[in-house]
């Protein structure tokens, strides 16, 4: 290998963990966000986020340790890139635990939303841990075949199918989710604002995990025997990390945003989380129905609850413990 291409491998590798770190510190800061803002969250949202964080800071390590290897342990010492350290290959299963994690967290909240659709979930669930398979199979076989040349040879095929499915399941859950998304538009106006907010947060946060995937693809298939792919593929659990925290935090956002007709999306808290919108007293039809009766709950992306009565805002101030049936679509 030449010095160019060493300094191409090499340098790429450590503007990859840069990167890497900047995105590390900043779901480092979502985490400190989610547990100022949300300190009565459920535990399971809690644990989610704690096993998050966990993942994302041993990624991190495992990253900067192999980095260091290379350019401070072995300076100088060509044929040493070409050598995959254990430390790289575990950065390929931390990016795998960490997706399928995410991607099992949206499979739930698009079961809520599609009230049950087992296809659909089951669908997503599969590509997950197919994806997780494929990317252990991946990790085995990089510490065995011990340097770059060797493992593009005979797996290079293994870790191209495990990035492809990661880009596949993205496709299949922002899909899911803007279906259901503009399903819930449609039907009620009133939270129609909220719901192109999270339409526009959900397709862009699918395609960017989609397209960092296939330019690590790209980049893998032209250039096999070097770090550059790596040094995308990095980033990609770090994308994961943040998607799923920034989907928990935006609900705060959510919650506090200015109404189109000057109505805050905020109210005092009623059971079980919920927030009521309020606009006035109930309102009733020109035939005499109480609209109060056909108010329906909305999950506001992640659990962010808000009680909205078709045909329009209505008081929370008589909510029974009956409108909280299974009256209940979920924004993701």
């Amino acid at each position: 290998m030449s010095s160019e291409e060493v300094r191409l491998s090499v340098g790429a590798a450590f503007a990859g963990c840069m990167v890497a770190v900047a995105l590390s510190a900043i779901t480092g800061f979502q985490t400190f966000l989610y547990f100022q803002i949300f300190p009565g969250d459920a535990l399971r949202y809690k644990i989610l986020v704690v096993w998050i964080w966990l993942l994302d800071a041993a990624h991190t390590l495992t990253i900067c340790f192999s980095v260091w290897t290379y350019t401070i342990t072995n300076f100088g010492d060509v044929d040493y890139t070409k050598q995959i350290v254990p430390s790289l290959a575990a950065t390929v299963a931390f990016t795998a635990i960490t997706t399928v994690s995410v991607n099992c967290f949206y499979a739930w909240r698009i079961h809520k939303m599609s009230k049950a659709t087992w296809w659909l979930t089951g669908t997503i669930l599969l590509l997950a841990i197919t994806r997780l398979a494929l990317a252990f199979v991946t990790t085995t076989e990089m510490v065995l075949t011990k340097t770059f040349p060797a493992f593009a040879d005979g797996f290079k095929l293994v870790l191209t199918c495990g990035m492809s499915v990661s880009a596949a399941t993205d496709i299949v859950v922002s899909i899911a989710r803007y279906y259901y998304l503009r399903n819930l538009k449609q039907g009620y106006s009133g939270t129609q604002e909220v719901v192109d907010a999270v339409v526009v947060f959900t397709i862009n946060d699918g395609c960017l995990t989609c397209a960092v995937a296939i330019a690590a693809i790209i980049f893998l298939l032209r250039m096999p025997g070097n770090m550059v792919w790596l040094s995308i593929y990095f980033s990609i659990g770090k994308l994961f990390s943040n998607s799923v925290l920034a989907t928990l935090n935006l609900r705060n956002w959510y919650r506090y945003r200015p109404r189109p007709m000057g109505i805050p999306m905020t109210g005092r808290p009623q059971a079980h989380g919920t927030h009521t919108v309020s606009s006035g007293p109930p309102m009733v039809d020109k035939r005499g129905i109480d609209l109060d009766s056909q108010r329906m709950e909305v999950f506001v992306d992640q659990q962010v609850e808000y009680n909205v009565a078709v045909g329009g805002f209505m008081s929370g101030d008589n909510m029974s413990a009956h409108d909280h049936s299974n009256k209940s679509t979920d924004v993701v």
